[in-house]
């Protein structure tokens, strides 16, 4: 049995470092900044025109046979993973399991501060709202450094959560985050560094999903599939060559209670899913095994602050000198009732099901 690897370094140090600006230029590549869906046999003519304002913009026009059209996204196909494609894909070490850092982007530990959260205060007798578990320790960033670019916004058909890339082409969020089908699931949106609509790096759609379980959050969330809610995207163009991407751990039961853990999301209660917010110095508390297709997932508990929108985001530490993070897991679900106990914390899923997932992805979509 493998060694378990020593704890990352506590997130209050590792914010503390010195970032390092951009090493190169830009790739001349071309960046997809948003796509529009047309009828299949349209004739219809699209023109774009540049607006004169205080800021220059592009609009797109199109005919009036357009009007009156919705054209939905095409639907993800599904690849759902089994004990024997996960044997034949191996294990992860150190260097395969690794993240990129793309020096054409600047390296920060700590995103820019944007806007603080206020302190709620909480009325005598009342429950908390969602699960922040007072004083707020989250906020706003806007910050397209490394690696806080590797995080984005998630669009589905049925809402907005959090991901973030995890390979040159992959990126994990939630799965009950997807619009499950018979064949696969509803369309995915990817837009990393996404601040108030902006996207920075372009936007990337999803081709394939591929899961362990898929988890439907319509009437709520068990823990045997919180151990299992997470899901890797295979998306349309290497978006990581452009952003660089994490690194991923499978989670030991002997971090219990550090303070090594940073994460990010797109917190409805903050402003609408529309940026992201961060939390630092978390710990997560207890971790609860569970097994699906012969592999353990965990139940991460945890008392960082979340809210829906959160769903997908990372967990993650660093280790050593590492130029990147390393991903531990993604966030899931809220108790009815927050608490002080397991029965009313936060809950990520994780463990080495995770990493299996991610291993199994990049050996077969790189």
């Amino acid at each position: 049995m493998p060694a378990t690897p020593p704890p990352p370094v506590t997130a209050a140090s590792v914010q503390r470092r010195e970032g390092q600006k951009a090493q190169e230029s830009f790739p001349d590549v071309p960046i997809e900044l948003f796509r529009v869906w047309l009828p299949g046999r349209s004739r219809a003519e699209v023109d774009a025109r540049r607006v004169k304002g205080r800021r220059a913009a592009v609009a797109v026009e199109g005919s009036r046979e357009l009007m009156g059209t919705i054209v939905e996204p095409p639907d993800l196909a599904g690849e759902k993973l089994t004990a024997k494609l996960a044997r034949e894909a191996g294990t992860s070490d150190d260097a395969s399991a690794a993240g990129l850092y793309r020096a054409h982007v600047p390296l920060r530990y700590k995103p820019r501060l944007v806007e603080k959260v206020r302190t709620r205060k909480i009325r005598e007798g009342s429950d908390l709202p969602n699960s922040v578990f007072a004083p707020d320790s989250r906020y706003i960033f806007q910050d397209t450094s490394f690696p806080w670019c590797t995080t984005g916004r998630v669009e589905t058909s049925g809402g907005g959560c959090s991901g973030t890339m995890i390979g040159r082409r992959l990126m994990v969020t939630g799965s009950h985050c997807m619009q499950w089908t018979d064949t696969g699931a509803g369309w995915v949106k990817f837009t990393p560094a996404y601040y108030n609509g902006a996207a920075p790096f372009g936007v990337a759609w999803g081709t394939r999903v591929i899961y362990w379980s898929r988890v439907d959050g319509s009437d709520g969330v068990s823990d045997q599939e919180t151990a299992f809610d997470y899901v890797v995207i295979v998306l349309d163009r290497n978006m990581g060559d452009l952003t660089g991407y994490v690194g991923y751990r499978s989670y030991s039961d002997s971090w219990n209670g550090g303070k090594y853990w940073q994460q990010i999301g797109y917190a409805g209660d903050l402003s609408g899913g529309q940026r992201p917010a961060f939390s630092g110095g978390g710990a997560i508390t207890s971790a609860q095994q569970r097994t699906t297709s012969g592999q353990n997932g965990f139940v991460l508990g945890h008392f960082i602050d979340t809210s829906p929108g959160h769903s997908g985001g990372p967990y993650w530490g660093w280790w050593g000198d590492e130029p990147w993070p390393r991903l531990v897991g993604t966030d899931s679900t809220s108790p009815r009732r927050p608490g002080d106990d397991t029965s009313g914390d936060n809950e990520a899923g994780g463990g080495s099901a995770l990493s299996s997932l991610i291993t199994y992805a990049r050996q077969n979509h790189p």
